[in-house]
Protein backbone atom coordinates (compact mmCIF):
# COMPACT_ATOMS: atom_id res chain seq x y z
CA UNK A 1 0.00 0.00 0.00
CA UNK A 2 1.44 3.30 -0.80
CA UNK A 3 1.53 5.96 1.56
CA UNK A 4 -0.30 8.96 0.79
CA UNK A 5 -1.27 12.16 2.78
CA UNK A 6 -4.10 14.62 2.51
CA UNK A 7 -2.04 17.96 4.18
CA UNK A 8 0.19 18.68 1.39
CA UNK A 9 2.48 20.06 4.01
CA UNK A 10 6.14 19.51 3.91
CA UNK A 11 7.62 17.26 6.75
CA UNK A 12 8.89 20.72 8.01
CA UNK A 13 5.67 22.71 8.43
CA UNK A 14 3.80 19.57 10.11
CA UNK A 15 7.19 19.23 12.63
CA UNK A 16 6.55 23.00 13.64
CA UNK A 17 2.56 22.09 14.16
CA UNK A 18 3.42 19.32 15.86
CA UNK A 19 6.12 21.21 18.52
CA UNK A 20 2.82 23.91 18.88
CA UNK A 21 0.82 20.74 20.04
CA UNK A 22 3.23 19.44 22.48
CA UNK A 23 3.34 23.33 23.75
CA UNK A 24 -0.06 23.30 24.09
CA UNK A 25 -0.54 20.20 26.08
CA UNK A 26 2.26 21.76 28.61
CA UNK A 27 5.38 19.68 28.15
CA UNK A 28 8.44 21.12 29.55
CA UNK A 29 10.56 22.97 27.82
CA UNK A 30 13.57 20.47 28.59
CA UNK A 31 11.31 18.29 26.60
CA UNK A 32 10.35 19.96 23.85
CA UNK A 33 14.00 21.34 23.38
CA UNK A 34 14.67 17.54 22.80
CA UNK A 35 12.04 17.10 20.11
CA UNK A 36 12.76 20.04 18.47
CA UNK A 37 16.56 19.28 18.09
CA UNK A 38 15.64 15.18 17.26
CA UNK A 39 13.46 16.20 14.41
CA UNK A 40 15.18 19.04 13.45
CA UNK A 41 18.62 16.50 13.03
CA UNK A 42 16.13 14.14 11.17
CA UNK A 43 14.55 16.19 8.65
CA UNK A 44 18.18 18.04 7.37
CA UNK A 45 19.30 13.76 7.11
CA UNK A 46 16.27 12.58 5.50
CA UNK A 47 16.00 15.79 3.21
CA UNK A 48 12.29 14.83 1.86
CA UNK A 49 9.91 17.24 2.04
CA UNK A 50 6.63 15.11 1.74
CA UNK A 51 6.24 13.46 4.80
CA UNK A 52 4.39 10.62 2.86
CA UNK A 53 8.00 9.73 0.45
CA UNK A 54 9.91 8.88 3.70
CA UNK A 55 10.03 4.96 3.96
CA UNK A 56 10.90 2.36 6.59
CA UNK A 57 14.54 2.34 4.47
CA UNK A 58 15.18 6.16 4.86
CA UNK A 59 14.97 5.64 8.75
CA UNK A 60 17.21 2.59 9.03
CA UNK A 61 19.45 4.58 7.33
CA UNK A 62 18.95 7.42 9.62
CA UNK A 63 19.71 5.24 12.65
CA UNK A 64 23.11 4.11 10.66
CA UNK A 65 24.06 7.52 10.29
CA UNK A 66 23.74 8.50 13.91
CA UNK A 67 25.10 5.91 15.01
CA UNK A 68 28.50 6.47 12.15
CA UNK A 69 28.20 10.23 13.64
CA UNK A 70 30.03 9.01 16.78
CA UNK A 71 26.53 8.38 18.90
CA UNK A 72 26.32 6.69 21.69
CA UNK A 73 23.56 3.93 21.21
CA UNK A 74 21.41 5.32 24.49
CA UNK A 75 21.31 8.80 22.34
CA UNK A 76 20.39 7.31 19.36
CA UNK A 77 17.88 5.90 20.95
CA UNK A 78 16.30 9.44 22.41
CA UNK A 79 16.42 10.52 18.76
CA UNK A 80 15.02 7.52 16.88
CA UNK A 81 11.97 7.35 19.72
CA UNK A 82 11.29 11.29 18.92
CA UNK A 83 11.02 10.80 15.33
CA UNK A 84 8.60 7.60 16.01
CA UNK A 85 6.46 9.34 18.24
CA UNK A 86 6.55 12.30 15.53
CA UNK A 87 5.29 9.45 13.05
CA UNK A 88 2.80 8.01 15.66
CA UNK A 89 1.33 11.49 15.64
CA UNK A 90 1.33 11.89 11.81
CA UNK A 91 -0.44 8.82 11.44
CA UNK A 92 -3.29 9.20 14.35
CA UNK A 93 -4.09 12.93 12.78
CA UNK A 94 -4.30 10.99 9.33
CA UNK A 95 -1.67 13.26 7.73
CA UNK A 96 0.09 9.74 6.91
CA UNK A 97 -1.88 6.86 6.30
CA UNK A 98 1.05 4.19 6.70
CA UNK A 99 3.45 4.75 9.46
CA UNK A 100 6.88 3.98 8.08
CA UNK A 101 8.31 3.20 11.74
CA UNK A 102 5.71 0.40 12.54
CA UNK A 103 7.73 -2.59 11.10
CA UNK A 104 10.92 -1.79 12.18
CA UNK A 105 12.70 -3.49 15.05
CA UNK A 106 12.97 -1.45 18.34
CA UNK A 107 16.16 -0.44 18.89
CA UNK A 108 17.80 -1.82 22.81
CA UNK A 109 18.69 0.48 25.34
CA UNK A 110 22.80 -0.44 26.18
CA UNK A 111 23.11 -2.26 29.29
CA UNK A 112 26.64 -0.90 29.61
CA UNK A 113 27.64 -0.51 33.20
CA UNK A 114 28.73 3.16 34.37
CA UNK A 115 31.75 4.16 36.19
CA UNK A 116 31.68 4.77 40.18
CA UNK A 117 34.35 6.24 42.30
CA UNK A 118 35.88 3.74 44.53
CA UNK A 119 35.87 4.30 47.88
CA UNK A 120 39.28 6.01 48.07
CA UNK A 121 38.77 8.21 45.29
CA UNK A 122 35.73 9.41 47.32
CA UNK A 123 37.80 9.92 50.24
CA UNK A 124 40.50 11.86 47.81
CA UNK A 125 37.33 13.91 46.65
CA UNK A 126 35.98 15.27 49.48
CA UNK A 127 39.39 16.66 50.91
CA UNK A 128 39.34 18.72 48.11
CA UNK A 129 36.95 22.07 49.25
CA UNK A 130 39.28 24.36 50.92
CA UNK A 131 38.08 24.34 54.35
CA UNK A 132 39.46 27.83 54.91
CA UNK A 133 36.95 29.40 52.50
CA UNK A 134 33.27 30.19 52.86
CA UNK A 135 32.92 28.56 49.47
CA UNK A 136 35.13 25.23 50.94
CA UNK A 137 32.82 24.99 53.67
CA UNK A 138 29.44 24.38 51.79
CA UNK A 139 30.82 22.56 49.17
CA UNK A 140 32.36 19.98 52.12
CA UNK A 141 28.87 19.72 53.06
CA UNK A 142 27.43 19.42 49.71
CA UNK A 143 29.42 16.73 48.78
CA UNK A 144 28.91 14.84 52.36
CA UNK A 145 25.22 15.13 51.98
CA UNK A 146 25.30 13.46 48.37
CA UNK A 147 27.40 10.54 49.33
CA UNK A 148 26.04 10.08 52.36
CA UNK A 149 21.91 10.37 51.34
CA UNK A 150 22.26 9.85 47.58
CA UNK A 151 20.17 12.48 46.36
CA UNK A 152 19.77 13.59 42.96
CA UNK A 153 21.08 16.80 41.75
CA UNK A 154 17.54 18.54 41.41
CA UNK A 155 16.63 16.97 45.00
CA UNK A 156 20.24 18.79 46.16
CA UNK A 157 19.19 21.86 45.26
CA UNK A 158 15.70 22.28 46.23
CA UNK A 159 16.72 21.45 49.65
CA UNK A 160 15.85 23.57 52.32
CA UNK A 161 17.12 24.47 55.93
CA UNK A 162 13.87 23.52 57.11
CA UNK A 163 14.08 19.88 55.98
CA UNK A 164 17.01 18.94 58.03
CA UNK A 165 16.85 16.93 61.12
CA UNK A 166 20.47 17.37 62.10
CA UNK A 167 19.75 16.25 66.12
CA UNK A 168 18.69 13.15 64.77
CA UNK A 169 20.76 12.81 61.69
CA UNK A 170 18.35 12.99 59.31
CA UNK A 171 16.78 14.86 56.14
CA UNK A 172 13.42 15.25 54.49
CA UNK A 173 13.97 14.96 50.60
CA UNK A 174 11.03 15.84 47.56
CA UNK A 175 11.78 13.34 44.99
CA UNK A 176 10.77 12.51 41.81
CA UNK A 177 6.88 12.83 40.94
CA UNK A 178 6.26 14.92 44.66
CA UNK A 179 7.67 11.80 46.80
CA UNK A 180 8.81 12.44 49.46
CA UNK A 181 11.06 10.77 51.97
CA UNK A 182 13.29 10.49 55.09
CA UNK A 183 16.99 10.07 54.43
CA UNK A 184 19.49 9.13 57.02
CA UNK A 185 22.92 11.56 57.01
CA UNK A 186 25.86 9.81 58.39
CA UNK A 187 27.95 11.43 60.97
CA UNK A 188 30.20 13.20 58.49
CA UNK A 189 27.27 14.99 56.37
CA UNK A 190 25.89 16.13 59.78
CA UNK A 191 29.01 17.43 61.13
CA UNK A 192 29.84 19.50 58.15
CA UNK A 193 26.10 20.55 57.46
CA UNK A 194 26.47 21.65 61.28
CA UNK A 195 29.58 23.94 60.34
CA UNK A 196 28.33 25.48 56.97
CA UNK A 197 25.22 26.26 58.74
CA UNK A 198 26.81 27.56 61.30
CA UNK A 199 29.77 29.81 59.47
CA UNK A 200 28.37 30.40 56.29
CA UNK A 201 24.59 29.69 55.40
CA UNK A 202 23.49 32.49 58.55
CA UNK A 203 25.95 35.19 57.35
CA UNK A 204 25.28 34.68 53.65
CA UNK A 205 21.57 34.22 54.30
CA UNK A 206 21.28 37.92 55.61
CA UNK A 207 20.44 38.75 51.60
CA UNK A 208 18.30 35.62 50.60
CA UNK A 209 14.91 35.88 51.79
CA UNK A 210 13.96 32.04 51.22
CA UNK A 211 14.83 29.12 53.19
CA UNK A 212 16.78 27.69 50.48
CA UNK A 213 19.62 25.65 51.96
CA UNK A 214 22.75 25.62 49.44
CA UNK A 215 23.47 28.98 49.11
CA UNK A 216 25.80 30.73 45.84
CA UNK A 217 27.52 34.46 46.18
CA UNK A 218 25.11 37.31 47.43
CA UNK A 219 23.33 34.66 49.30
CA UNK A 220 21.16 33.58 46.05
CA UNK A 221 19.74 30.18 45.81
CA UNK A 222 22.69 28.00 44.01
CA UNK A 223 21.80 27.50 40.52
CA UNK A 224 20.94 23.90 38.62
CA UNK A 225 24.89 24.20 36.79
CA UNK A 226 26.87 25.46 39.88
CA UNK A 227 27.12 21.78 41.44
CA UNK A 228 28.65 20.10 38.11
CA UNK A 229 31.12 23.12 37.60
CA UNK A 230 32.37 22.90 41.21
CA UNK A 231 32.92 19.08 40.76
CA UNK A 232 34.66 19.10 37.16
CA UNK A 233 37.43 20.98 39.04
CA UNK A 234 37.70 19.03 42.25
CA UNK A 235 37.77 15.96 40.10
CA UNK A 236 40.71 16.83 38.82
CA UNK A 237 42.57 16.16 41.87
CA UNK A 238 45.78 13.50 41.73
CA UNK A 239 44.29 10.38 41.99
CA UNK A 240 41.16 10.73 40.59
CA UNK A 241 40.69 8.56 37.59
CA UNK A 242 37.35 8.10 37.14
CA UNK A 243 34.50 10.55 36.01
CA UNK A 244 33.06 12.04 38.61
CA UNK A 245 29.79 14.07 38.71
CA UNK A 246 26.70 13.79 41.39
CA UNK A 247 24.89 10.97 39.61
CA UNK A 248 28.20 8.94 39.52
CA UNK A 249 28.29 9.65 43.56
CA UNK A 250 25.11 8.96 44.15
CA UNK A 251 25.85 5.40 42.45
CA UNK A 252 29.27 5.04 44.98
CA UNK A 253 26.91 5.66 47.67
CA UNK A 254 24.36 2.70 46.84
CA UNK A 255 27.37 0.95 45.46
CA UNK A 256 29.82 1.19 48.81
CA UNK A 257 26.80 0.74 50.87
CA UNK A 258 25.61 -2.76 49.42
CA UNK A 259 29.70 -3.71 49.64
CA UNK A 260 29.75 -2.61 53.74
CA UNK A 261 26.35 -4.93 53.91
CA UNK A 262 23.03 -2.84 53.28
CA UNK A 263 20.45 -4.65 52.07
CA UNK A 264 19.18 -3.77 48.09
CA UNK A 265 15.41 -2.40 50.14
CA UNK A 266 17.34 -0.44 52.35
CA UNK A 267 19.07 0.80 49.25
CA UNK A 268 15.66 1.13 47.30
CA UNK A 269 14.56 3.28 49.91
CA UNK A 270 17.46 5.77 50.34
CA UNK A 271 17.61 6.48 46.82
CA UNK A 272 13.71 6.57 46.26
CA UNK A 273 12.76 4.06 43.64
CA UNK A 274 9.41 3.15 42.96
CA UNK A 275 11.04 -0.18 41.15
CA UNK A 276 13.54 -2.95 42.56
CA UNK A 277 14.86 -3.20 38.96
CA UNK A 278 16.50 0.39 38.66
CA UNK A 279 19.01 -0.64 41.20
CA UNK A 280 20.55 -3.10 38.71
CA UNK A 281 23.20 -0.78 38.14
CA UNK A 282 24.19 -0.63 41.63
CA UNK A 283 23.81 -4.38 41.89
CA UNK A 284 25.85 -5.45 38.84
CA UNK A 285 28.76 -2.74 39.67
CA UNK A 286 29.07 -4.64 42.82
CA UNK A 287 29.05 -8.20 41.26
CA UNK A 288 31.61 -7.59 39.00
CA UNK A 289 33.39 -6.11 41.67
CA UNK A 290 33.59 -9.17 43.81
CA UNK A 291 34.11 -11.20 40.46
CA UNK A 292 37.28 -9.83 39.74
CA UNK A 293 37.99 -9.91 43.56
CA UNK A 294 37.45 -13.65 43.54
CA UNK A 295 39.52 -14.27 40.49
CA UNK A 296 42.67 -12.14 42.17
CA UNK A 297 42.01 -14.49 44.81
CA UNK A 298 42.33 -17.53 42.77
CA UNK A 299 45.67 -16.19 41.18
CA UNK A 300 47.65 -15.35 44.18
CA UNK A 301 46.89 -19.17 45.32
Amino acid sequence: MENSSHSGRSVEVVAREYIEELKALRYSAKTLEHYQRSLRDFIATVRKDDPCAITARDLEKYRGALLARGFKPASVLTYFQSVRLFFKHMEETQRIFVNPTAGLAPMKKSRELQPVPTEEEMRILLAQPDLTTRAGIRDRAMLETVYSAGVRRRELLDMTVSCLDLDNGRARIMGKGQRERMVPLGTEAVRWLRVYLQQVRNAEARVCSGDALWLAKRGLPMGYANPPQLLVRYSKAPGITTRIGLHSIRRACATHMLRHGASAGAIQLLLGHTDMRHLSQYLNVTISDLKNAHEESRLGK
